[in-house]
């Protein structure tokens, strides 16, 4: 039953659930996908501004359903004050499949950063639509102290999947360095025909192997958690996030730092 009632959601929500806005790392299901609190490759996937060299692998269940697999891989490497990025995700269901493929440059001048990323979306459900969409996000970071704010514009070109035009997603954070040990970050989302949506995030390093990522977001109302494994060049996470109708979310990542 439950089953049967997240992929009625998938199909029946946000023009047939296209771009699904899923968190592209355990990191980001734990922050509420505010990406600034702690440096990741996927960060790229929801401000093109962000560069953080790597390589980053991640999997889940959606709603801990064996049947609903999500996978992503993202690369991201840095030229002096260019970045590049690469990025894919799969959802995949025998009745529901959609993947997404991402190419990303920014450049980094003083304490701003702006970056451009080019999306190919793709989605089909079976026996009903099947169907793609090109897409461009824009992204702004500022530097200054303590302090990181972004900007990033998704579906700036206004595409459109099956003759309507796809959801415009507004997302703004700024991160605070508190200490030298903890971090906070405050993010405002806006999506097309959607209330905003308040987030708030936290980050405590416990140890040098040992991070605590911790998250809010109110409408609607979710709870994330996370802990991060530092080891040498090779970060572990595991985390958890709430939904108010599903089963929790529970995400592993693997993150390579150049």
């Amino acid at each position: 039953m439950k089953l049967f009632i997240i992929i009625l959601l998938l199909i029946f929500t946000i023009l047939s659930a296209i771009d699904l806005h899923l968190p592209s790392s355990a990191v980001h299901n734990a922050t509420s996908g505010l990406v600034l609190i702690y440096p990741s490759p996927s960060a790229a996937s929801s401000n093109p501004a962000c560069y953080f060299p790597g390589i980053e692998t991640s999997a889940t269940y959606l709603f801990s359903m064996e049947d609903l697999p999500f996978y992503n891989f993202h690369l991201q490497y840095k030229y002096r004050d260019l970045g590049f990025h690469i990025g894919s995700s799969f959802l995949a269901h025998p009745l529901y499949k959609e993947s997404s493929s991402m190419f990303t440059i920014n450049y980094a001048y003083h304490e701003f950063t702006v970056g451009s990323s080019i999306r190919y979306l793709y989605n089909m459900v079976e026996e009903y639509h099947e169907d793609s969409a090109l897409l461009v996000d824009i992204g702004l970071l500022w530097q200054n102290g303590n302090l990181l704010t972004g900007l990033s514009v998704r579906n700036t070109t206004h595409s459109h999947f099956l003759e309507e035009q796809l959801p415009i997603v507004y997302l703004w954070e700024s991160c605070f360095s508190i200490t030298n040990k903890s971090r906070i970050s405050v993010g405002l989302e806006k999506e097309t025909n959607f209330d905003f949506a308040f987030k708030i995030a936290g980050r405590y390093d416990i140890h040098k192997v040992l991070t605590i990522l911790s998250s809010y977001q109110y409408e609607p109302d979710r709870i994330g958690v996370g802990a991060i494994f530092n080891l040498s060049k090779i970060n572990i996470c595991y985390s958890i996030r709430t939904h108010q109708y599903l089963s929790l979310n529970h995400y592993i990542s693997i993150n390579y730092v150049f």
